[in-house]
Parts: structure tokens; sequence; C-alpha cells
């Protein structure tokens, strides 16, 4: 799976701040429209969960988000033992 940028920096946000909400991710990263952004990659698989909701003062409630299972890949590694290629299989988070 391909995240944009933008993507990207929102799921790394997400990822190191458990319990952010959108105006955390648009005052830390700039990316103006987080929510679209997390529709996105809830369409591409990634489970991001609500966990609740913040309350700022004089504003409206905001969910707050966080992401259990980390996106991984499998990426192999080339070793060489006694002369010959070995290969191993790992899956690492994005």
């Amino acid at each position: 799976m391909k995240l944009t940028k933008q993507q990207e920096r929102v799921y790394r946000y997400i990822l190191a701040n458990r319990g952010c909400t959108t105006k955390d991710i648009m005052l830390n990263t700039g990316i103006q429209c987080p929510s679209g952004r997390i529709s996105e990659l809830r369409d591409q698989g990634v489970k991001i969960t609500s966990i609740g909701q913040r309350r700022y003062r004089g504003s409206k409630a905001f969910e707050c988000y966080a992401i259990d299972e980390p996106l991984t890949k499998r990426v192999s590694q080339v070793y060489i033992v006694n002369g010959r290629a070995v290969e191993r299989l790992k899956n690492v988070e994005v």
C-alpha cells in the first residue's frame, strides 16, 4: 500500500500521539484537512479507532484517534553464510 505524503504524516502523527485530535494534527503537521486523510487511510485498510472526545474551551468536541495495529510490510534481507546467499523475509513497520 502506497501512502501519499499527507497521509503518511497523519499516520505517523497518530501512531506517535495516541489520543490526538484533528485539531492537534492540524496544528502540529500543517495539514488543513486531517479528517479527510483519516477517512482515506481507513478506506485503505488502516485500523484507526476513535477512543473518545476532547472538548476545548469555547468550541465543539473533537474525536480522539489511535492506531492499535501499525502497518507492516514484508522485506527480504540477504546474508552471505559460508559463501552462499541466504534470504530471510521479515515483517517491519511502515
